[in-house]
């Protein structure tokens, strides 16, 4: 059982530096900065790598709370310290990656690093200098990410951190061609260690434990990918894991290249999985050929006029099973069940320029033919002052459809309905599903005018937010004033673009527009004008449920709550702060669905409709002149200040809880 405080945390800090007597005095925010995520807030790749320190070296209960890399820049007896205190090494902080359910081709330009389909495998794995990637392979006519447990993957080496000169092809490189590095027994190695890491084991100095490293590797290997590792200075070979749950015939460890192209393992003999594929085959070729040899004889065949009517019948029905077919492939675009969240940034470029939204019931408000899908063309706010967006112009738009049902609503608010929607990608992306597609959630507007300025300024918020704010790091946060550690979760969804619906002619209809704001500047919420055209969409990630601060621990309560603080440092705020707003979701993330829990859960806030940052009303203050910069920071604090006291009213967190 977790050890836990007087307040039942499971969070918290542990331990105390003592101070060398003549050491200098640690003034507030002067200290040495250590390894941060990109937030910038004091962080610990564990709960151990955190400690008060004592500010002043005489006043031990005037204190800080540092980190274990602080002390480290720090300098003062740190050495001595870690021998006694820090087993593990000090590692950095990294983004712990989502589920992968995207899929690009391996060389397109777009491919990420890590590439798209790359299982998130921990820090232990994620951080070593043996590690391969583990990406998923495309087995979406067979694997479901919710029912099933076994996820088909190929192991890809990465490129070497240590050194990415030219001379340093990665940790481990593919060992194929006329120059192929071959074991005692003559047998080419599946890899082989990359220049780089191969000169450290040469050099008995630079890795004493030499040994330890190897069988590091094979501990780590072999429970990723392979039953057998024959591993040793040179290289390695992975062996005997069966591939499929649906075969238990060991077959080798699938590798891939650079080009994503699977490089067969070199110590299985390929004459025997040959001899067994053939003979399967033969097997089932025979099967399928007697079928289809089973031809009656002409003599006892029926010559009579009914023959040909019944050949008539018999091709109207097979039109008639394909059009149902057809049908049943349509309808089964607007299904949900089974299709996979969409977790993971689309890469730079990919984004749906074009959306051709199918609405059968009209959810956006359109007066087209039902059968015809609605355009949508993706809009973007570049600057905060910015009163109306700009559209995306490409020479290739890149076209993703969105199938909209009005009875797959997720959740509805005063000024607009969210919908968990199909979307299929456009080419060349795809997803592991049974269609291919992905679900993420669709915000629209209600029918009123002030409904579409809410929309259109939460697609404005949005585009503020950094992309360290949507991503999960591992480790934890010292987030003031809170003095207790919280994971690094992200803050808000990931967002996916903003969209305006276009007509046949190629003109929009869009609320900003000059003529359509001095029509409706008048306007309130209590009395709107009522529109006439369709909805603008936001599309963005869909994080779960809202939350029930009365079944939180006190560790879930504080996390939640620093949310609100890291959303307040990056100078943004939501303005309409209800528990109906703050997400939970089972996690962690990194796990498939099947295997996640809320006793990892994973919390984000959502509408930002009223929100808005310091850029935003600084702007607005600068066009009318009315007042000072200093005056306009003065009150958004103020602002700040009383979101963060009704934060603490709805997650239930006492005055003094901190």
């Amino acid at each position: 059982m977790a050890e836990t405080d007087s307040e039942g945390r499971t969070r918290f800090t542990r331990m105390r530096v003592l101070r060398d007597p003549n050491g200098p005095i640690l003034h507030q925010d002067k200290g040495p900065v250590g390894l941060r995520a990109p937030n910038g807030f004091i962080w610990g790749h564990t709960l151990g790598e955190f400690f008060y320190i004592a500010r002043v070296p005489s006043m031990d209960s005037y204190v800080t709370t540092w980190s274990r890399s602080m002390l480290k820049e720090f300098g003062e007896n740190y050495d001595e310290i870690e021998a006694v205190t820090w087993k593990l090494p000090l590692d950095p902080p990294r983004v712990r990656r989502p589920w992968p359910v995207l899929i690009l081709p391996p060389d397109h330009p777009a491919q990420p690093d890590p590439p798209l389909g790359t299982i998130d495998t921990g820090c232990e794995w994620e951080h070593s200098d043996l590690m391969c990637y583990t990406v998923r392979v495309d087995d979406s006519g067979c694997y479901d990410d919710v029912k099933q447990a076994y996820t088909p993957s190929r192991l890809l080496p990465r490129p070497c951190p240590a050194d990415a000169s030219k001379s340093c092809t990665g940790r481990l490189m593919f060992n194929h061609g006329t120059e192929a590095v071959l074991d005692a027994h003559g047998n080419p190695y599946h890899l082989v260690w990359c220049p780089h890491f191969r000169a450290k084991f040469n050099d008995r100095a630079s890795l004493p434990d030499q040994d330890q490293v190897i069988s590091h590797a094979a501990e780590r290997i072999c429970s990723e990918r392979a039953e057998r590792v024959l591993i040793d200075i040179d290289g390695l070979c992975l062996v005997d894991r069966p591939q499929s749950p649906r075969d238990g015939n060991p077959s080798a460890a699938p590798i891939s290249d650079a080009s994503g192209e699977t490089i067969p393992a070199p110590n299985v003999p390929a004459t025997l999985l040959e001899e067994a594929t053939v003979e399967d085959n033969v097997s089932d070729n025979h099967v399928i050929q007697h079928d289809s040899n089973e031809v009656p004889d002409a003599s006892n065949m029926d010559q009579g006029p009914s023959a040909g009517v019944q050949a008539s019948v018999s091709q109207d029905q097979h039109q008639e099973n394909m059009a149902q077919q057809d049908d049943a492939t349509t309808a089964n675009r607007f299904s949900v069940k089974d299709l996979p969240k969409l977790e993971e940034f689309i890469p730079d470029g990919l984004l749906p320029d074009v959306l051709l939204v199918h609405d059968p019931d009209r959810t956006t408000g359109h007066d087209q033919a039902i059968d015809q899908p609605v355009t949508y063309k993706r809009v973007v706010y570049k600057r905060p002052r910015d009163t109306r967006p700009t559209l995306v112009h490409t020479d290739k738009p890149r076209i993703g459809h969105l199938h909209l049902r009005s009875d797959n609503r997720l959740g509805e608010g005063h000024h607009s309905h969210v919908y968990r929607v199909p979307l299929t990608l456009p080419e060349p992306l795809s997803a592991h599903s049974h269609t291919g597609q992905v679900t993420v959630a669709a915000k629209l507007a209600i029918g009123e005018c002030t409904a579409h300025f809410l929309l259109h300024n939460e697609a404005r918020v949005y585009e503020q937010f950094p992309q360290q704010a949507q991503q999960e790091y591992c480790g934890f946060n010292i987030v003031p004033p809170c003095r207790f550690p919280v994971p690094v979760g992200p803050i808000v969804p990931k967002y996916y673009g903003f969209y305006l619906p276009f007509d046949e002619d190629g003109d929009t209809w869009d609320i900003t527009a000059e003529e359509a704001r001095e029509v409706h500047q008048e306007c309130t919420e209590d009395e709107p004008c009522e529109l006439d055209w369709p909805s603008p969409i936001l599309l963005m990630e869909e994080c779960g449920e809202p939350v029930q601060p009365e079944k939180f621990t006190i560790d879930q309560r504080t996390e939640c709550f620093s949310l609100v603080l890291r959303l307040h440092a990056l100078n943004i705020t939501q303005r309409s702060f209800y528990v109906r707003n703050i997400m939970i979701q089972p996690g962690p993330l990194s796990a498939p669905p099947a295997k996640r829990t809320y006793e990892h859960p994973s919390f984000r806030i959502i509408d930002f409709g009223r929100g808005h940052s310091l850029k935003q009303v600084l702007a607005v203050v600068r066009k009318r002149g009315k007042t000072t910069r200093a005056k306009v920071e003065s009150n958004f604090r103020l602002e700040m200040h009383h979101e963060e006291r009704k934060a603490r009213e709805e997650l239930l967190i006492e005055p003094c809880e901190f």
